[in-house]
């Protein structure tokens, strides 16, 4: 439908009348020739982009109504020009439409301003397209808004190919996942079968050796250090993941580095040349002592097997350094650090150097150039150093070596003096009564049979419902409540919350497969007395329970 006393113009020759009527209205039409109009009507008609002209409005309708559309319009809309003239733009929306924009659009016109932005319209068969949008105001002489002129540029297949794109990359992000999460998961399973298969062997070995106490003793040390293996890989599976902070104080790094030096020295270190070249004065970093532990063994040991074909030199510094954000940014892990001192541990080698191609896969679990099950090794520190809110940088070449650098930041405060050692407790049971909540049967008894071993009376819960029943029944009695973490029906953070309401002054020791800081924070309730990490060892429980019970 066309306004009253106007009629739909077709495009091409007949075109010119309606852009002269517009720019008549706009200016004096006397500064265009005939050459000019001729050439500012091939110009709009032949535009490559959608071009519309509309009025703005009346003061009975205020929505402007289209005036003039040009051929670029009709091929992209789908109407005829004679479908549109005196109708509004917005018979262009659809559902997909964003009423943001359009709304901001609205704001533009009214202030007579020009509009920008990418939007979704819709042709007349309903089908969606985007477009880049440009509104800008035509005025008369004498200031007057008199028109709107509306340029639109197809953008649908750029949209499209960037859309297919992104499946494409995520599809790729996904296979990429799911290999490394194969890689991961056959590295574990590797490691953990060597283990249980030692495991299961000693067992067995140990029930025909009853009546040989050496043979026995041996088959139990096995066994030990088998699990004591796989603690560890737990240990390194949670640092990965960046779960695995545990006491995390101010320390000195340089009597770490000395103490894991001298580890790696007596036992890998053979026929390479390792040097220390600490900074005098370095300030603390707020860490776990052993997980920076980790960190250098890593690292060393890394060093070490890099320069096995070599008369090797391995090189291990501290420093302090200002570190501006373009440097982090360059960093591993960095991007999000903000500027400021940082300590930086720098192990370096002279060894066969690492291929760029695979650089940014050394971090990856169980990645490796030489065989396969080697652990989690530089995943473990990326870990390590995501949890400590550090970064990373890697240089090397083949044939050259390769340089490690770990950045975390200073520590204002002065490092923490190290923890004195405690030698192992020996505790007497008798007269004394605890409470082992645990979900896993084994152990469970295997820790209500060790204490009652020393002495003490035990009750023993599968969940933490029971135990919450036992503590109501039997707390005037009890010297101390084990409680895991993790357990049905009720778990350890809400048994907790109940038993601190009937008998807040009973300490309890939480026992938890995650780290302390995980554990902790799943609790809303204070006095838990210790912390033990599963697995641990049944001496690690009894110098708990003497602190515990000596305070009592």
């Amino acid at each position: 439908m066309t306004p009253s006393g106007e009629r739909a113009l077709p495009q091409g020759a007949k075109a010119a009348s309606r852009v002269a009527a517009v720019a008549a209205d706009a200016s004096d039409l006397s500064i265009f020739s005939a050459e000019r109009l001729r050439l500012l009507e091939s110009a709009v008609v032949n535009s490559y982009d959608s071009i519309v002209i509309t009025d703005t409005g009346t003061p009975s309708s205020p929505h402007p109504r289209i005036l003039f559309v040009n051929e670029a319009f009709t091929r992209l809309a789908g109407y005829t020009a004679a479908e549109v003239l005196g109708r509004s733009p917005s018979l262009l929306q659809g559902p997909g439409s964003d009423h943001a924009e359009i709304a901001r659009m609205r704001g533009c016109l009214a202030r007579g301003e020009v509009f920008t932005s990418e939007l979704v319209n819709y042709r007349k068969d309903g089908t969606p397209f985007h477009v880049e949008v440009r509104i800008m105001p035509i005025r008369a002489p004498d200031g007057r808004l008199s028109h709107w002129v509306g340029v639109q540029r197809d953008i649908t297949a750029r949209i499209e190919a960037a859309a297919e794109r992104e499946r494409l990359d995520s599809r790729l992000r996904e296979q990429q996942k799911l290999e490394s999460l194969g890689v991961l998961a056959g590295g574990i399973a590797h490691d953990f079968n060597n283990l249980l298969t030692i495991i299961l062997g000693n067992a067995s070995l140990a029930r025909g050796n009853a009546g040989s106490p050496q043979a026995l003793a041996q088959n139990l040390q096995f066994i030990e250090s088998a699990v004591l293996r796989a603690a560890d890989l737990c240990r390194q599976m949670l640092a990965y993941s960046g779960k695995g902070r545990f006491a995390v104080r101010p320390l000195d790094l340089n009597p770490v580095l000395r103490e894991t030096a001298e580890l790696v020295r007596d036992s890998a270190a053979h026929g390479r040349t390792l040097q220390l070249d600490l900074a005098d004065t370095l300030p603390a970093v707020r860490a776990d002592a052993t997980q920076l532990k980790q960190i250098a063994m890593n690292l060393l040991l890394n060093a070490a097997e890099a320069t096995e074909a070599v008369s090797g030199c391995i090189r291990v510094s501290t420093r302090r350094e200002p570190l501006d954000s373009a440097r982090l940014a360059r960093a591993r892990l960095g991007a999000e650090l903000p500027a400021g001192d940082y300590l930086v541990l720098e192990v370096a080698d002279n060894g066969c150097g690492i291929p760029v191609e695979i650089q940014d896969r050394l971090f990856d679990p169980f990645f490796t150039t030489k065989f396969t099950g080697r652990g989690l090794g530089l995943a473990a520190v990326l870990g390590i150093v995501r949890a400590h809110h550090g970064a990373i940088e890697v240089e090397s070449r083949p044939g050259a070596g390769a340089c490690f650098r770990i950045l975390l930041p200073a520590c204002a405060d002065p490092a923490a003096p190290a923890a004195p050692h405690r030698a192992a407790a020996t505790l007497a049971g008798a007269g004394r009564t605890l409470l082992v909540a645990d979900d896993e049967r084994v152990l469970r008894e295997t820790i209500g049979g060790f204490l009652v071993s020393l002495g003490f009376k035990v009750h023993l819960a599968a969940d933490g419902r029971e135990a919450v029943a036992l503590f109501r029944a039997h707390h005037r009695d009890l010297s101390a409540v084990l409680l895991d973490l993790s357990m049905p029906h009720l778990d350890g953070a809400a048994a907790h919350a109940e038993m601190q309401a009937i008998e807040p002054a009973c300490p309890v020791i939480l026992m938890s497969g995650y780290s302390e800081d995980e554990a902790v924070q799943r609790l809303t309730t204070r006095g838990i007395a210790r912390f033990l990490q599963k697995p641990f060892a049944m001496a690690v429980l009894l110098d708990a329970l003497a602190v515990v019970l000596e305070a009592r």
